[in-house]
């Protein structure tokens, strides 16, 4: 026991004498605490769990969360060939033209967005749909969605945040002094429309002027000294309105101005292919962007009344904003892909991307609807194969059955999604939440 004591008077001397020698020694050594390993960010991680892609299959849309590859619900039913497929501004719904029906229907993915939370309800589609003869062209700006009708001239008006309720009805809006043309409607901030108008003395199915239209339907009927040969094309953020012309860009605001930007470098002008006839725009972006098929990409910066070019080439593909208007996407025929900051149009990167072949678009058998109208109409739609969310672009690959999602402000490679069946096409739904959501909403 004596023995044992000594062993442990020396131990603790020992520890005292180290000690004392450690806080008197600069270059003793002392030791860090061991470092754990990193652990590496999964795509789960990186997108928010609210992003939603649905995927178009044989007679069927299937709504699957997008960081984790689930498939949440299923809609069956006969899909139509060839209508053309619209996200709107909230992501919850996929506004579907059928042109040649004379119908729209709203499908809604069940994603709703309060802004610091969200909920999901089961996937459907809506009661609300539109009837009217040959509805075509689409816009949408700060929940508010106008369809033009071309057979008659009218314009229907759907307020998104009243689709989920099952008694809502878009309205519809005739005007006496106008014809059959195939034209396009706006909504501006002001609760105002600006719609085309024919000059019934001129030839052909385009029209030639812009109006404004109260929101109750009446025709203000001004048409600011503007009026051209023909127009195709819109663009819209809610303060500012554009629309394509053949003689220049007939801008609008939400001060009741209509004002015409002449196309001014010698490339430009009325001749097919050499005219901005579409137009590319975000609610969140202060600038528009317009092609002319045979030149390229331009730049209109509608409250500087200013058209600059962007991209020369004939053989631009789609063109895209991100789902939050913070990126602006440009496709080539040789798969390159560029990304722009959508406020500067400043280059950030390009990349060589692999995707699924575009499908043809069914053939249209009216003469007019082949020529250039058919061609600046196949300029508008939007990419089956290509869909943004804020953060990242997701391909469907050539095979059709992975999902390759690439981070769009570098265009790195960061996840590949499988699918069990091979898909036609897919749509971008749902929305982006950053940060901590609120738990404490009574809704």
């Amino acid at each position: 026991m004596k023995r044992s004591n000594l062993k442990f008077y020396a131990l603790a001397a020992a520890m005292v004498c180290l000690t004392a020698c450690t806080k008197d020694d600069p270059d003793a050594i002392s030791q860090d605490p061991p470092q754990e390993d990193p652990v590496a960010l999964t795509f789960k991680d990186m997108e928010s769990d609210w992003v939603r892609l649905t995927l178009m299959g044989e007679n069927k849309l299937d709504v699957m969360q997008a960081d984790s590859g689930d498939i949440t619900y299923s809609v069956a039913g006969p899909l139509v060939e060839g209508a053309r497929y619209y996200v709107s501004n909230s992501g919850r719904y996929q506004s579907v033209v059928d042109r040649n029906g004379g119908k729209v229907r709203f499908f809604d993915s069940g994603i709703v967005n309060h802004e610091d939370h969200g909920h999901e309800y089961e996937a459907k589609w809506a009661n609300a749909e539109i009837n009217s003869v040959l509805p075509t062209h689409l816009t949408g700006s700060g929940g508010h969605i106008v369809v033009f009708n071309d057979g008659d001239g009218s314009i229907s008006y759907v307020n998104e945040s009243q689709l989920e309720i099952p008694s809502y009805q878009p309205e519809t809006f005739t005007f006496n002094n106008t014809v059959a043309h195939h034209g396009v409607g706006i909504r501006l901030n002001s609760g105002k429309f600006a719609v085309t108008f024919k000059n019934t003395e001129e030839p052909g199915g385009i029209p030639q002027m812009v109006m404004f239209v109260n929101g109750d339907g009446t025709v203000i009927d001004n048409n600011g000294g503007v009026e051209v040969v023909g127009i195709h094309g819109s663009a819209n953020n809610g303060a500012y309105g554009a629309f394509g012309s053949t003689d220049g860009i007939i801008v609008v605001d939400d001060r009741d101005n209509i004002d015409l930007i002449p196309y001014t470098d010698g490339k430009l002008r009325n001749e097919p292919g050499f005219w901005l006839g579409t137009l590319k725009s975000h609610q969140n972006s202060a600038l528009f962007y317009g092609r002319a098929r045979n030149l390229g990409i331009y730049t209109v910066d509608p409250e500087a009344k200013s058209i600059l070019p962007l991209y020369e080439g004939a053989n631009v593909v789609s063109d895209m904003f991100s789902f939050n208007g913070a990126f602006y996407l440009l496709l080539t025929d040789d798969g390159n892909l560029r990304v722009y900051d959508a406020n500067t149009a400043t280059l950030l990167t390009e990349r060589v991307v692999e995707m699924a072949e575009i499908p043809d678009a069914p053939t249209v058998t009216s003469k007019s609807m082949n020529s250039e109208i058919a061609q600046l109409q196949k300029q508008e739609e939007p990419s089956p194969v290509l869909v943004c969310s804020d953060k990242f672009l997701y391909v469907l690959a050539p095979n059709r059955t992975q999902i390759k999602v690439l981070k769009i402000e570098s265009l790195e490679h960061v996840h590949t999604i499988d699918l069990e069946t091979p898909v036609i096409s897919m749509m971008k739904n749902g929305f982006s939440i950053e940060g901590d959501q609120n738990p404490d909403y009574e809704h």
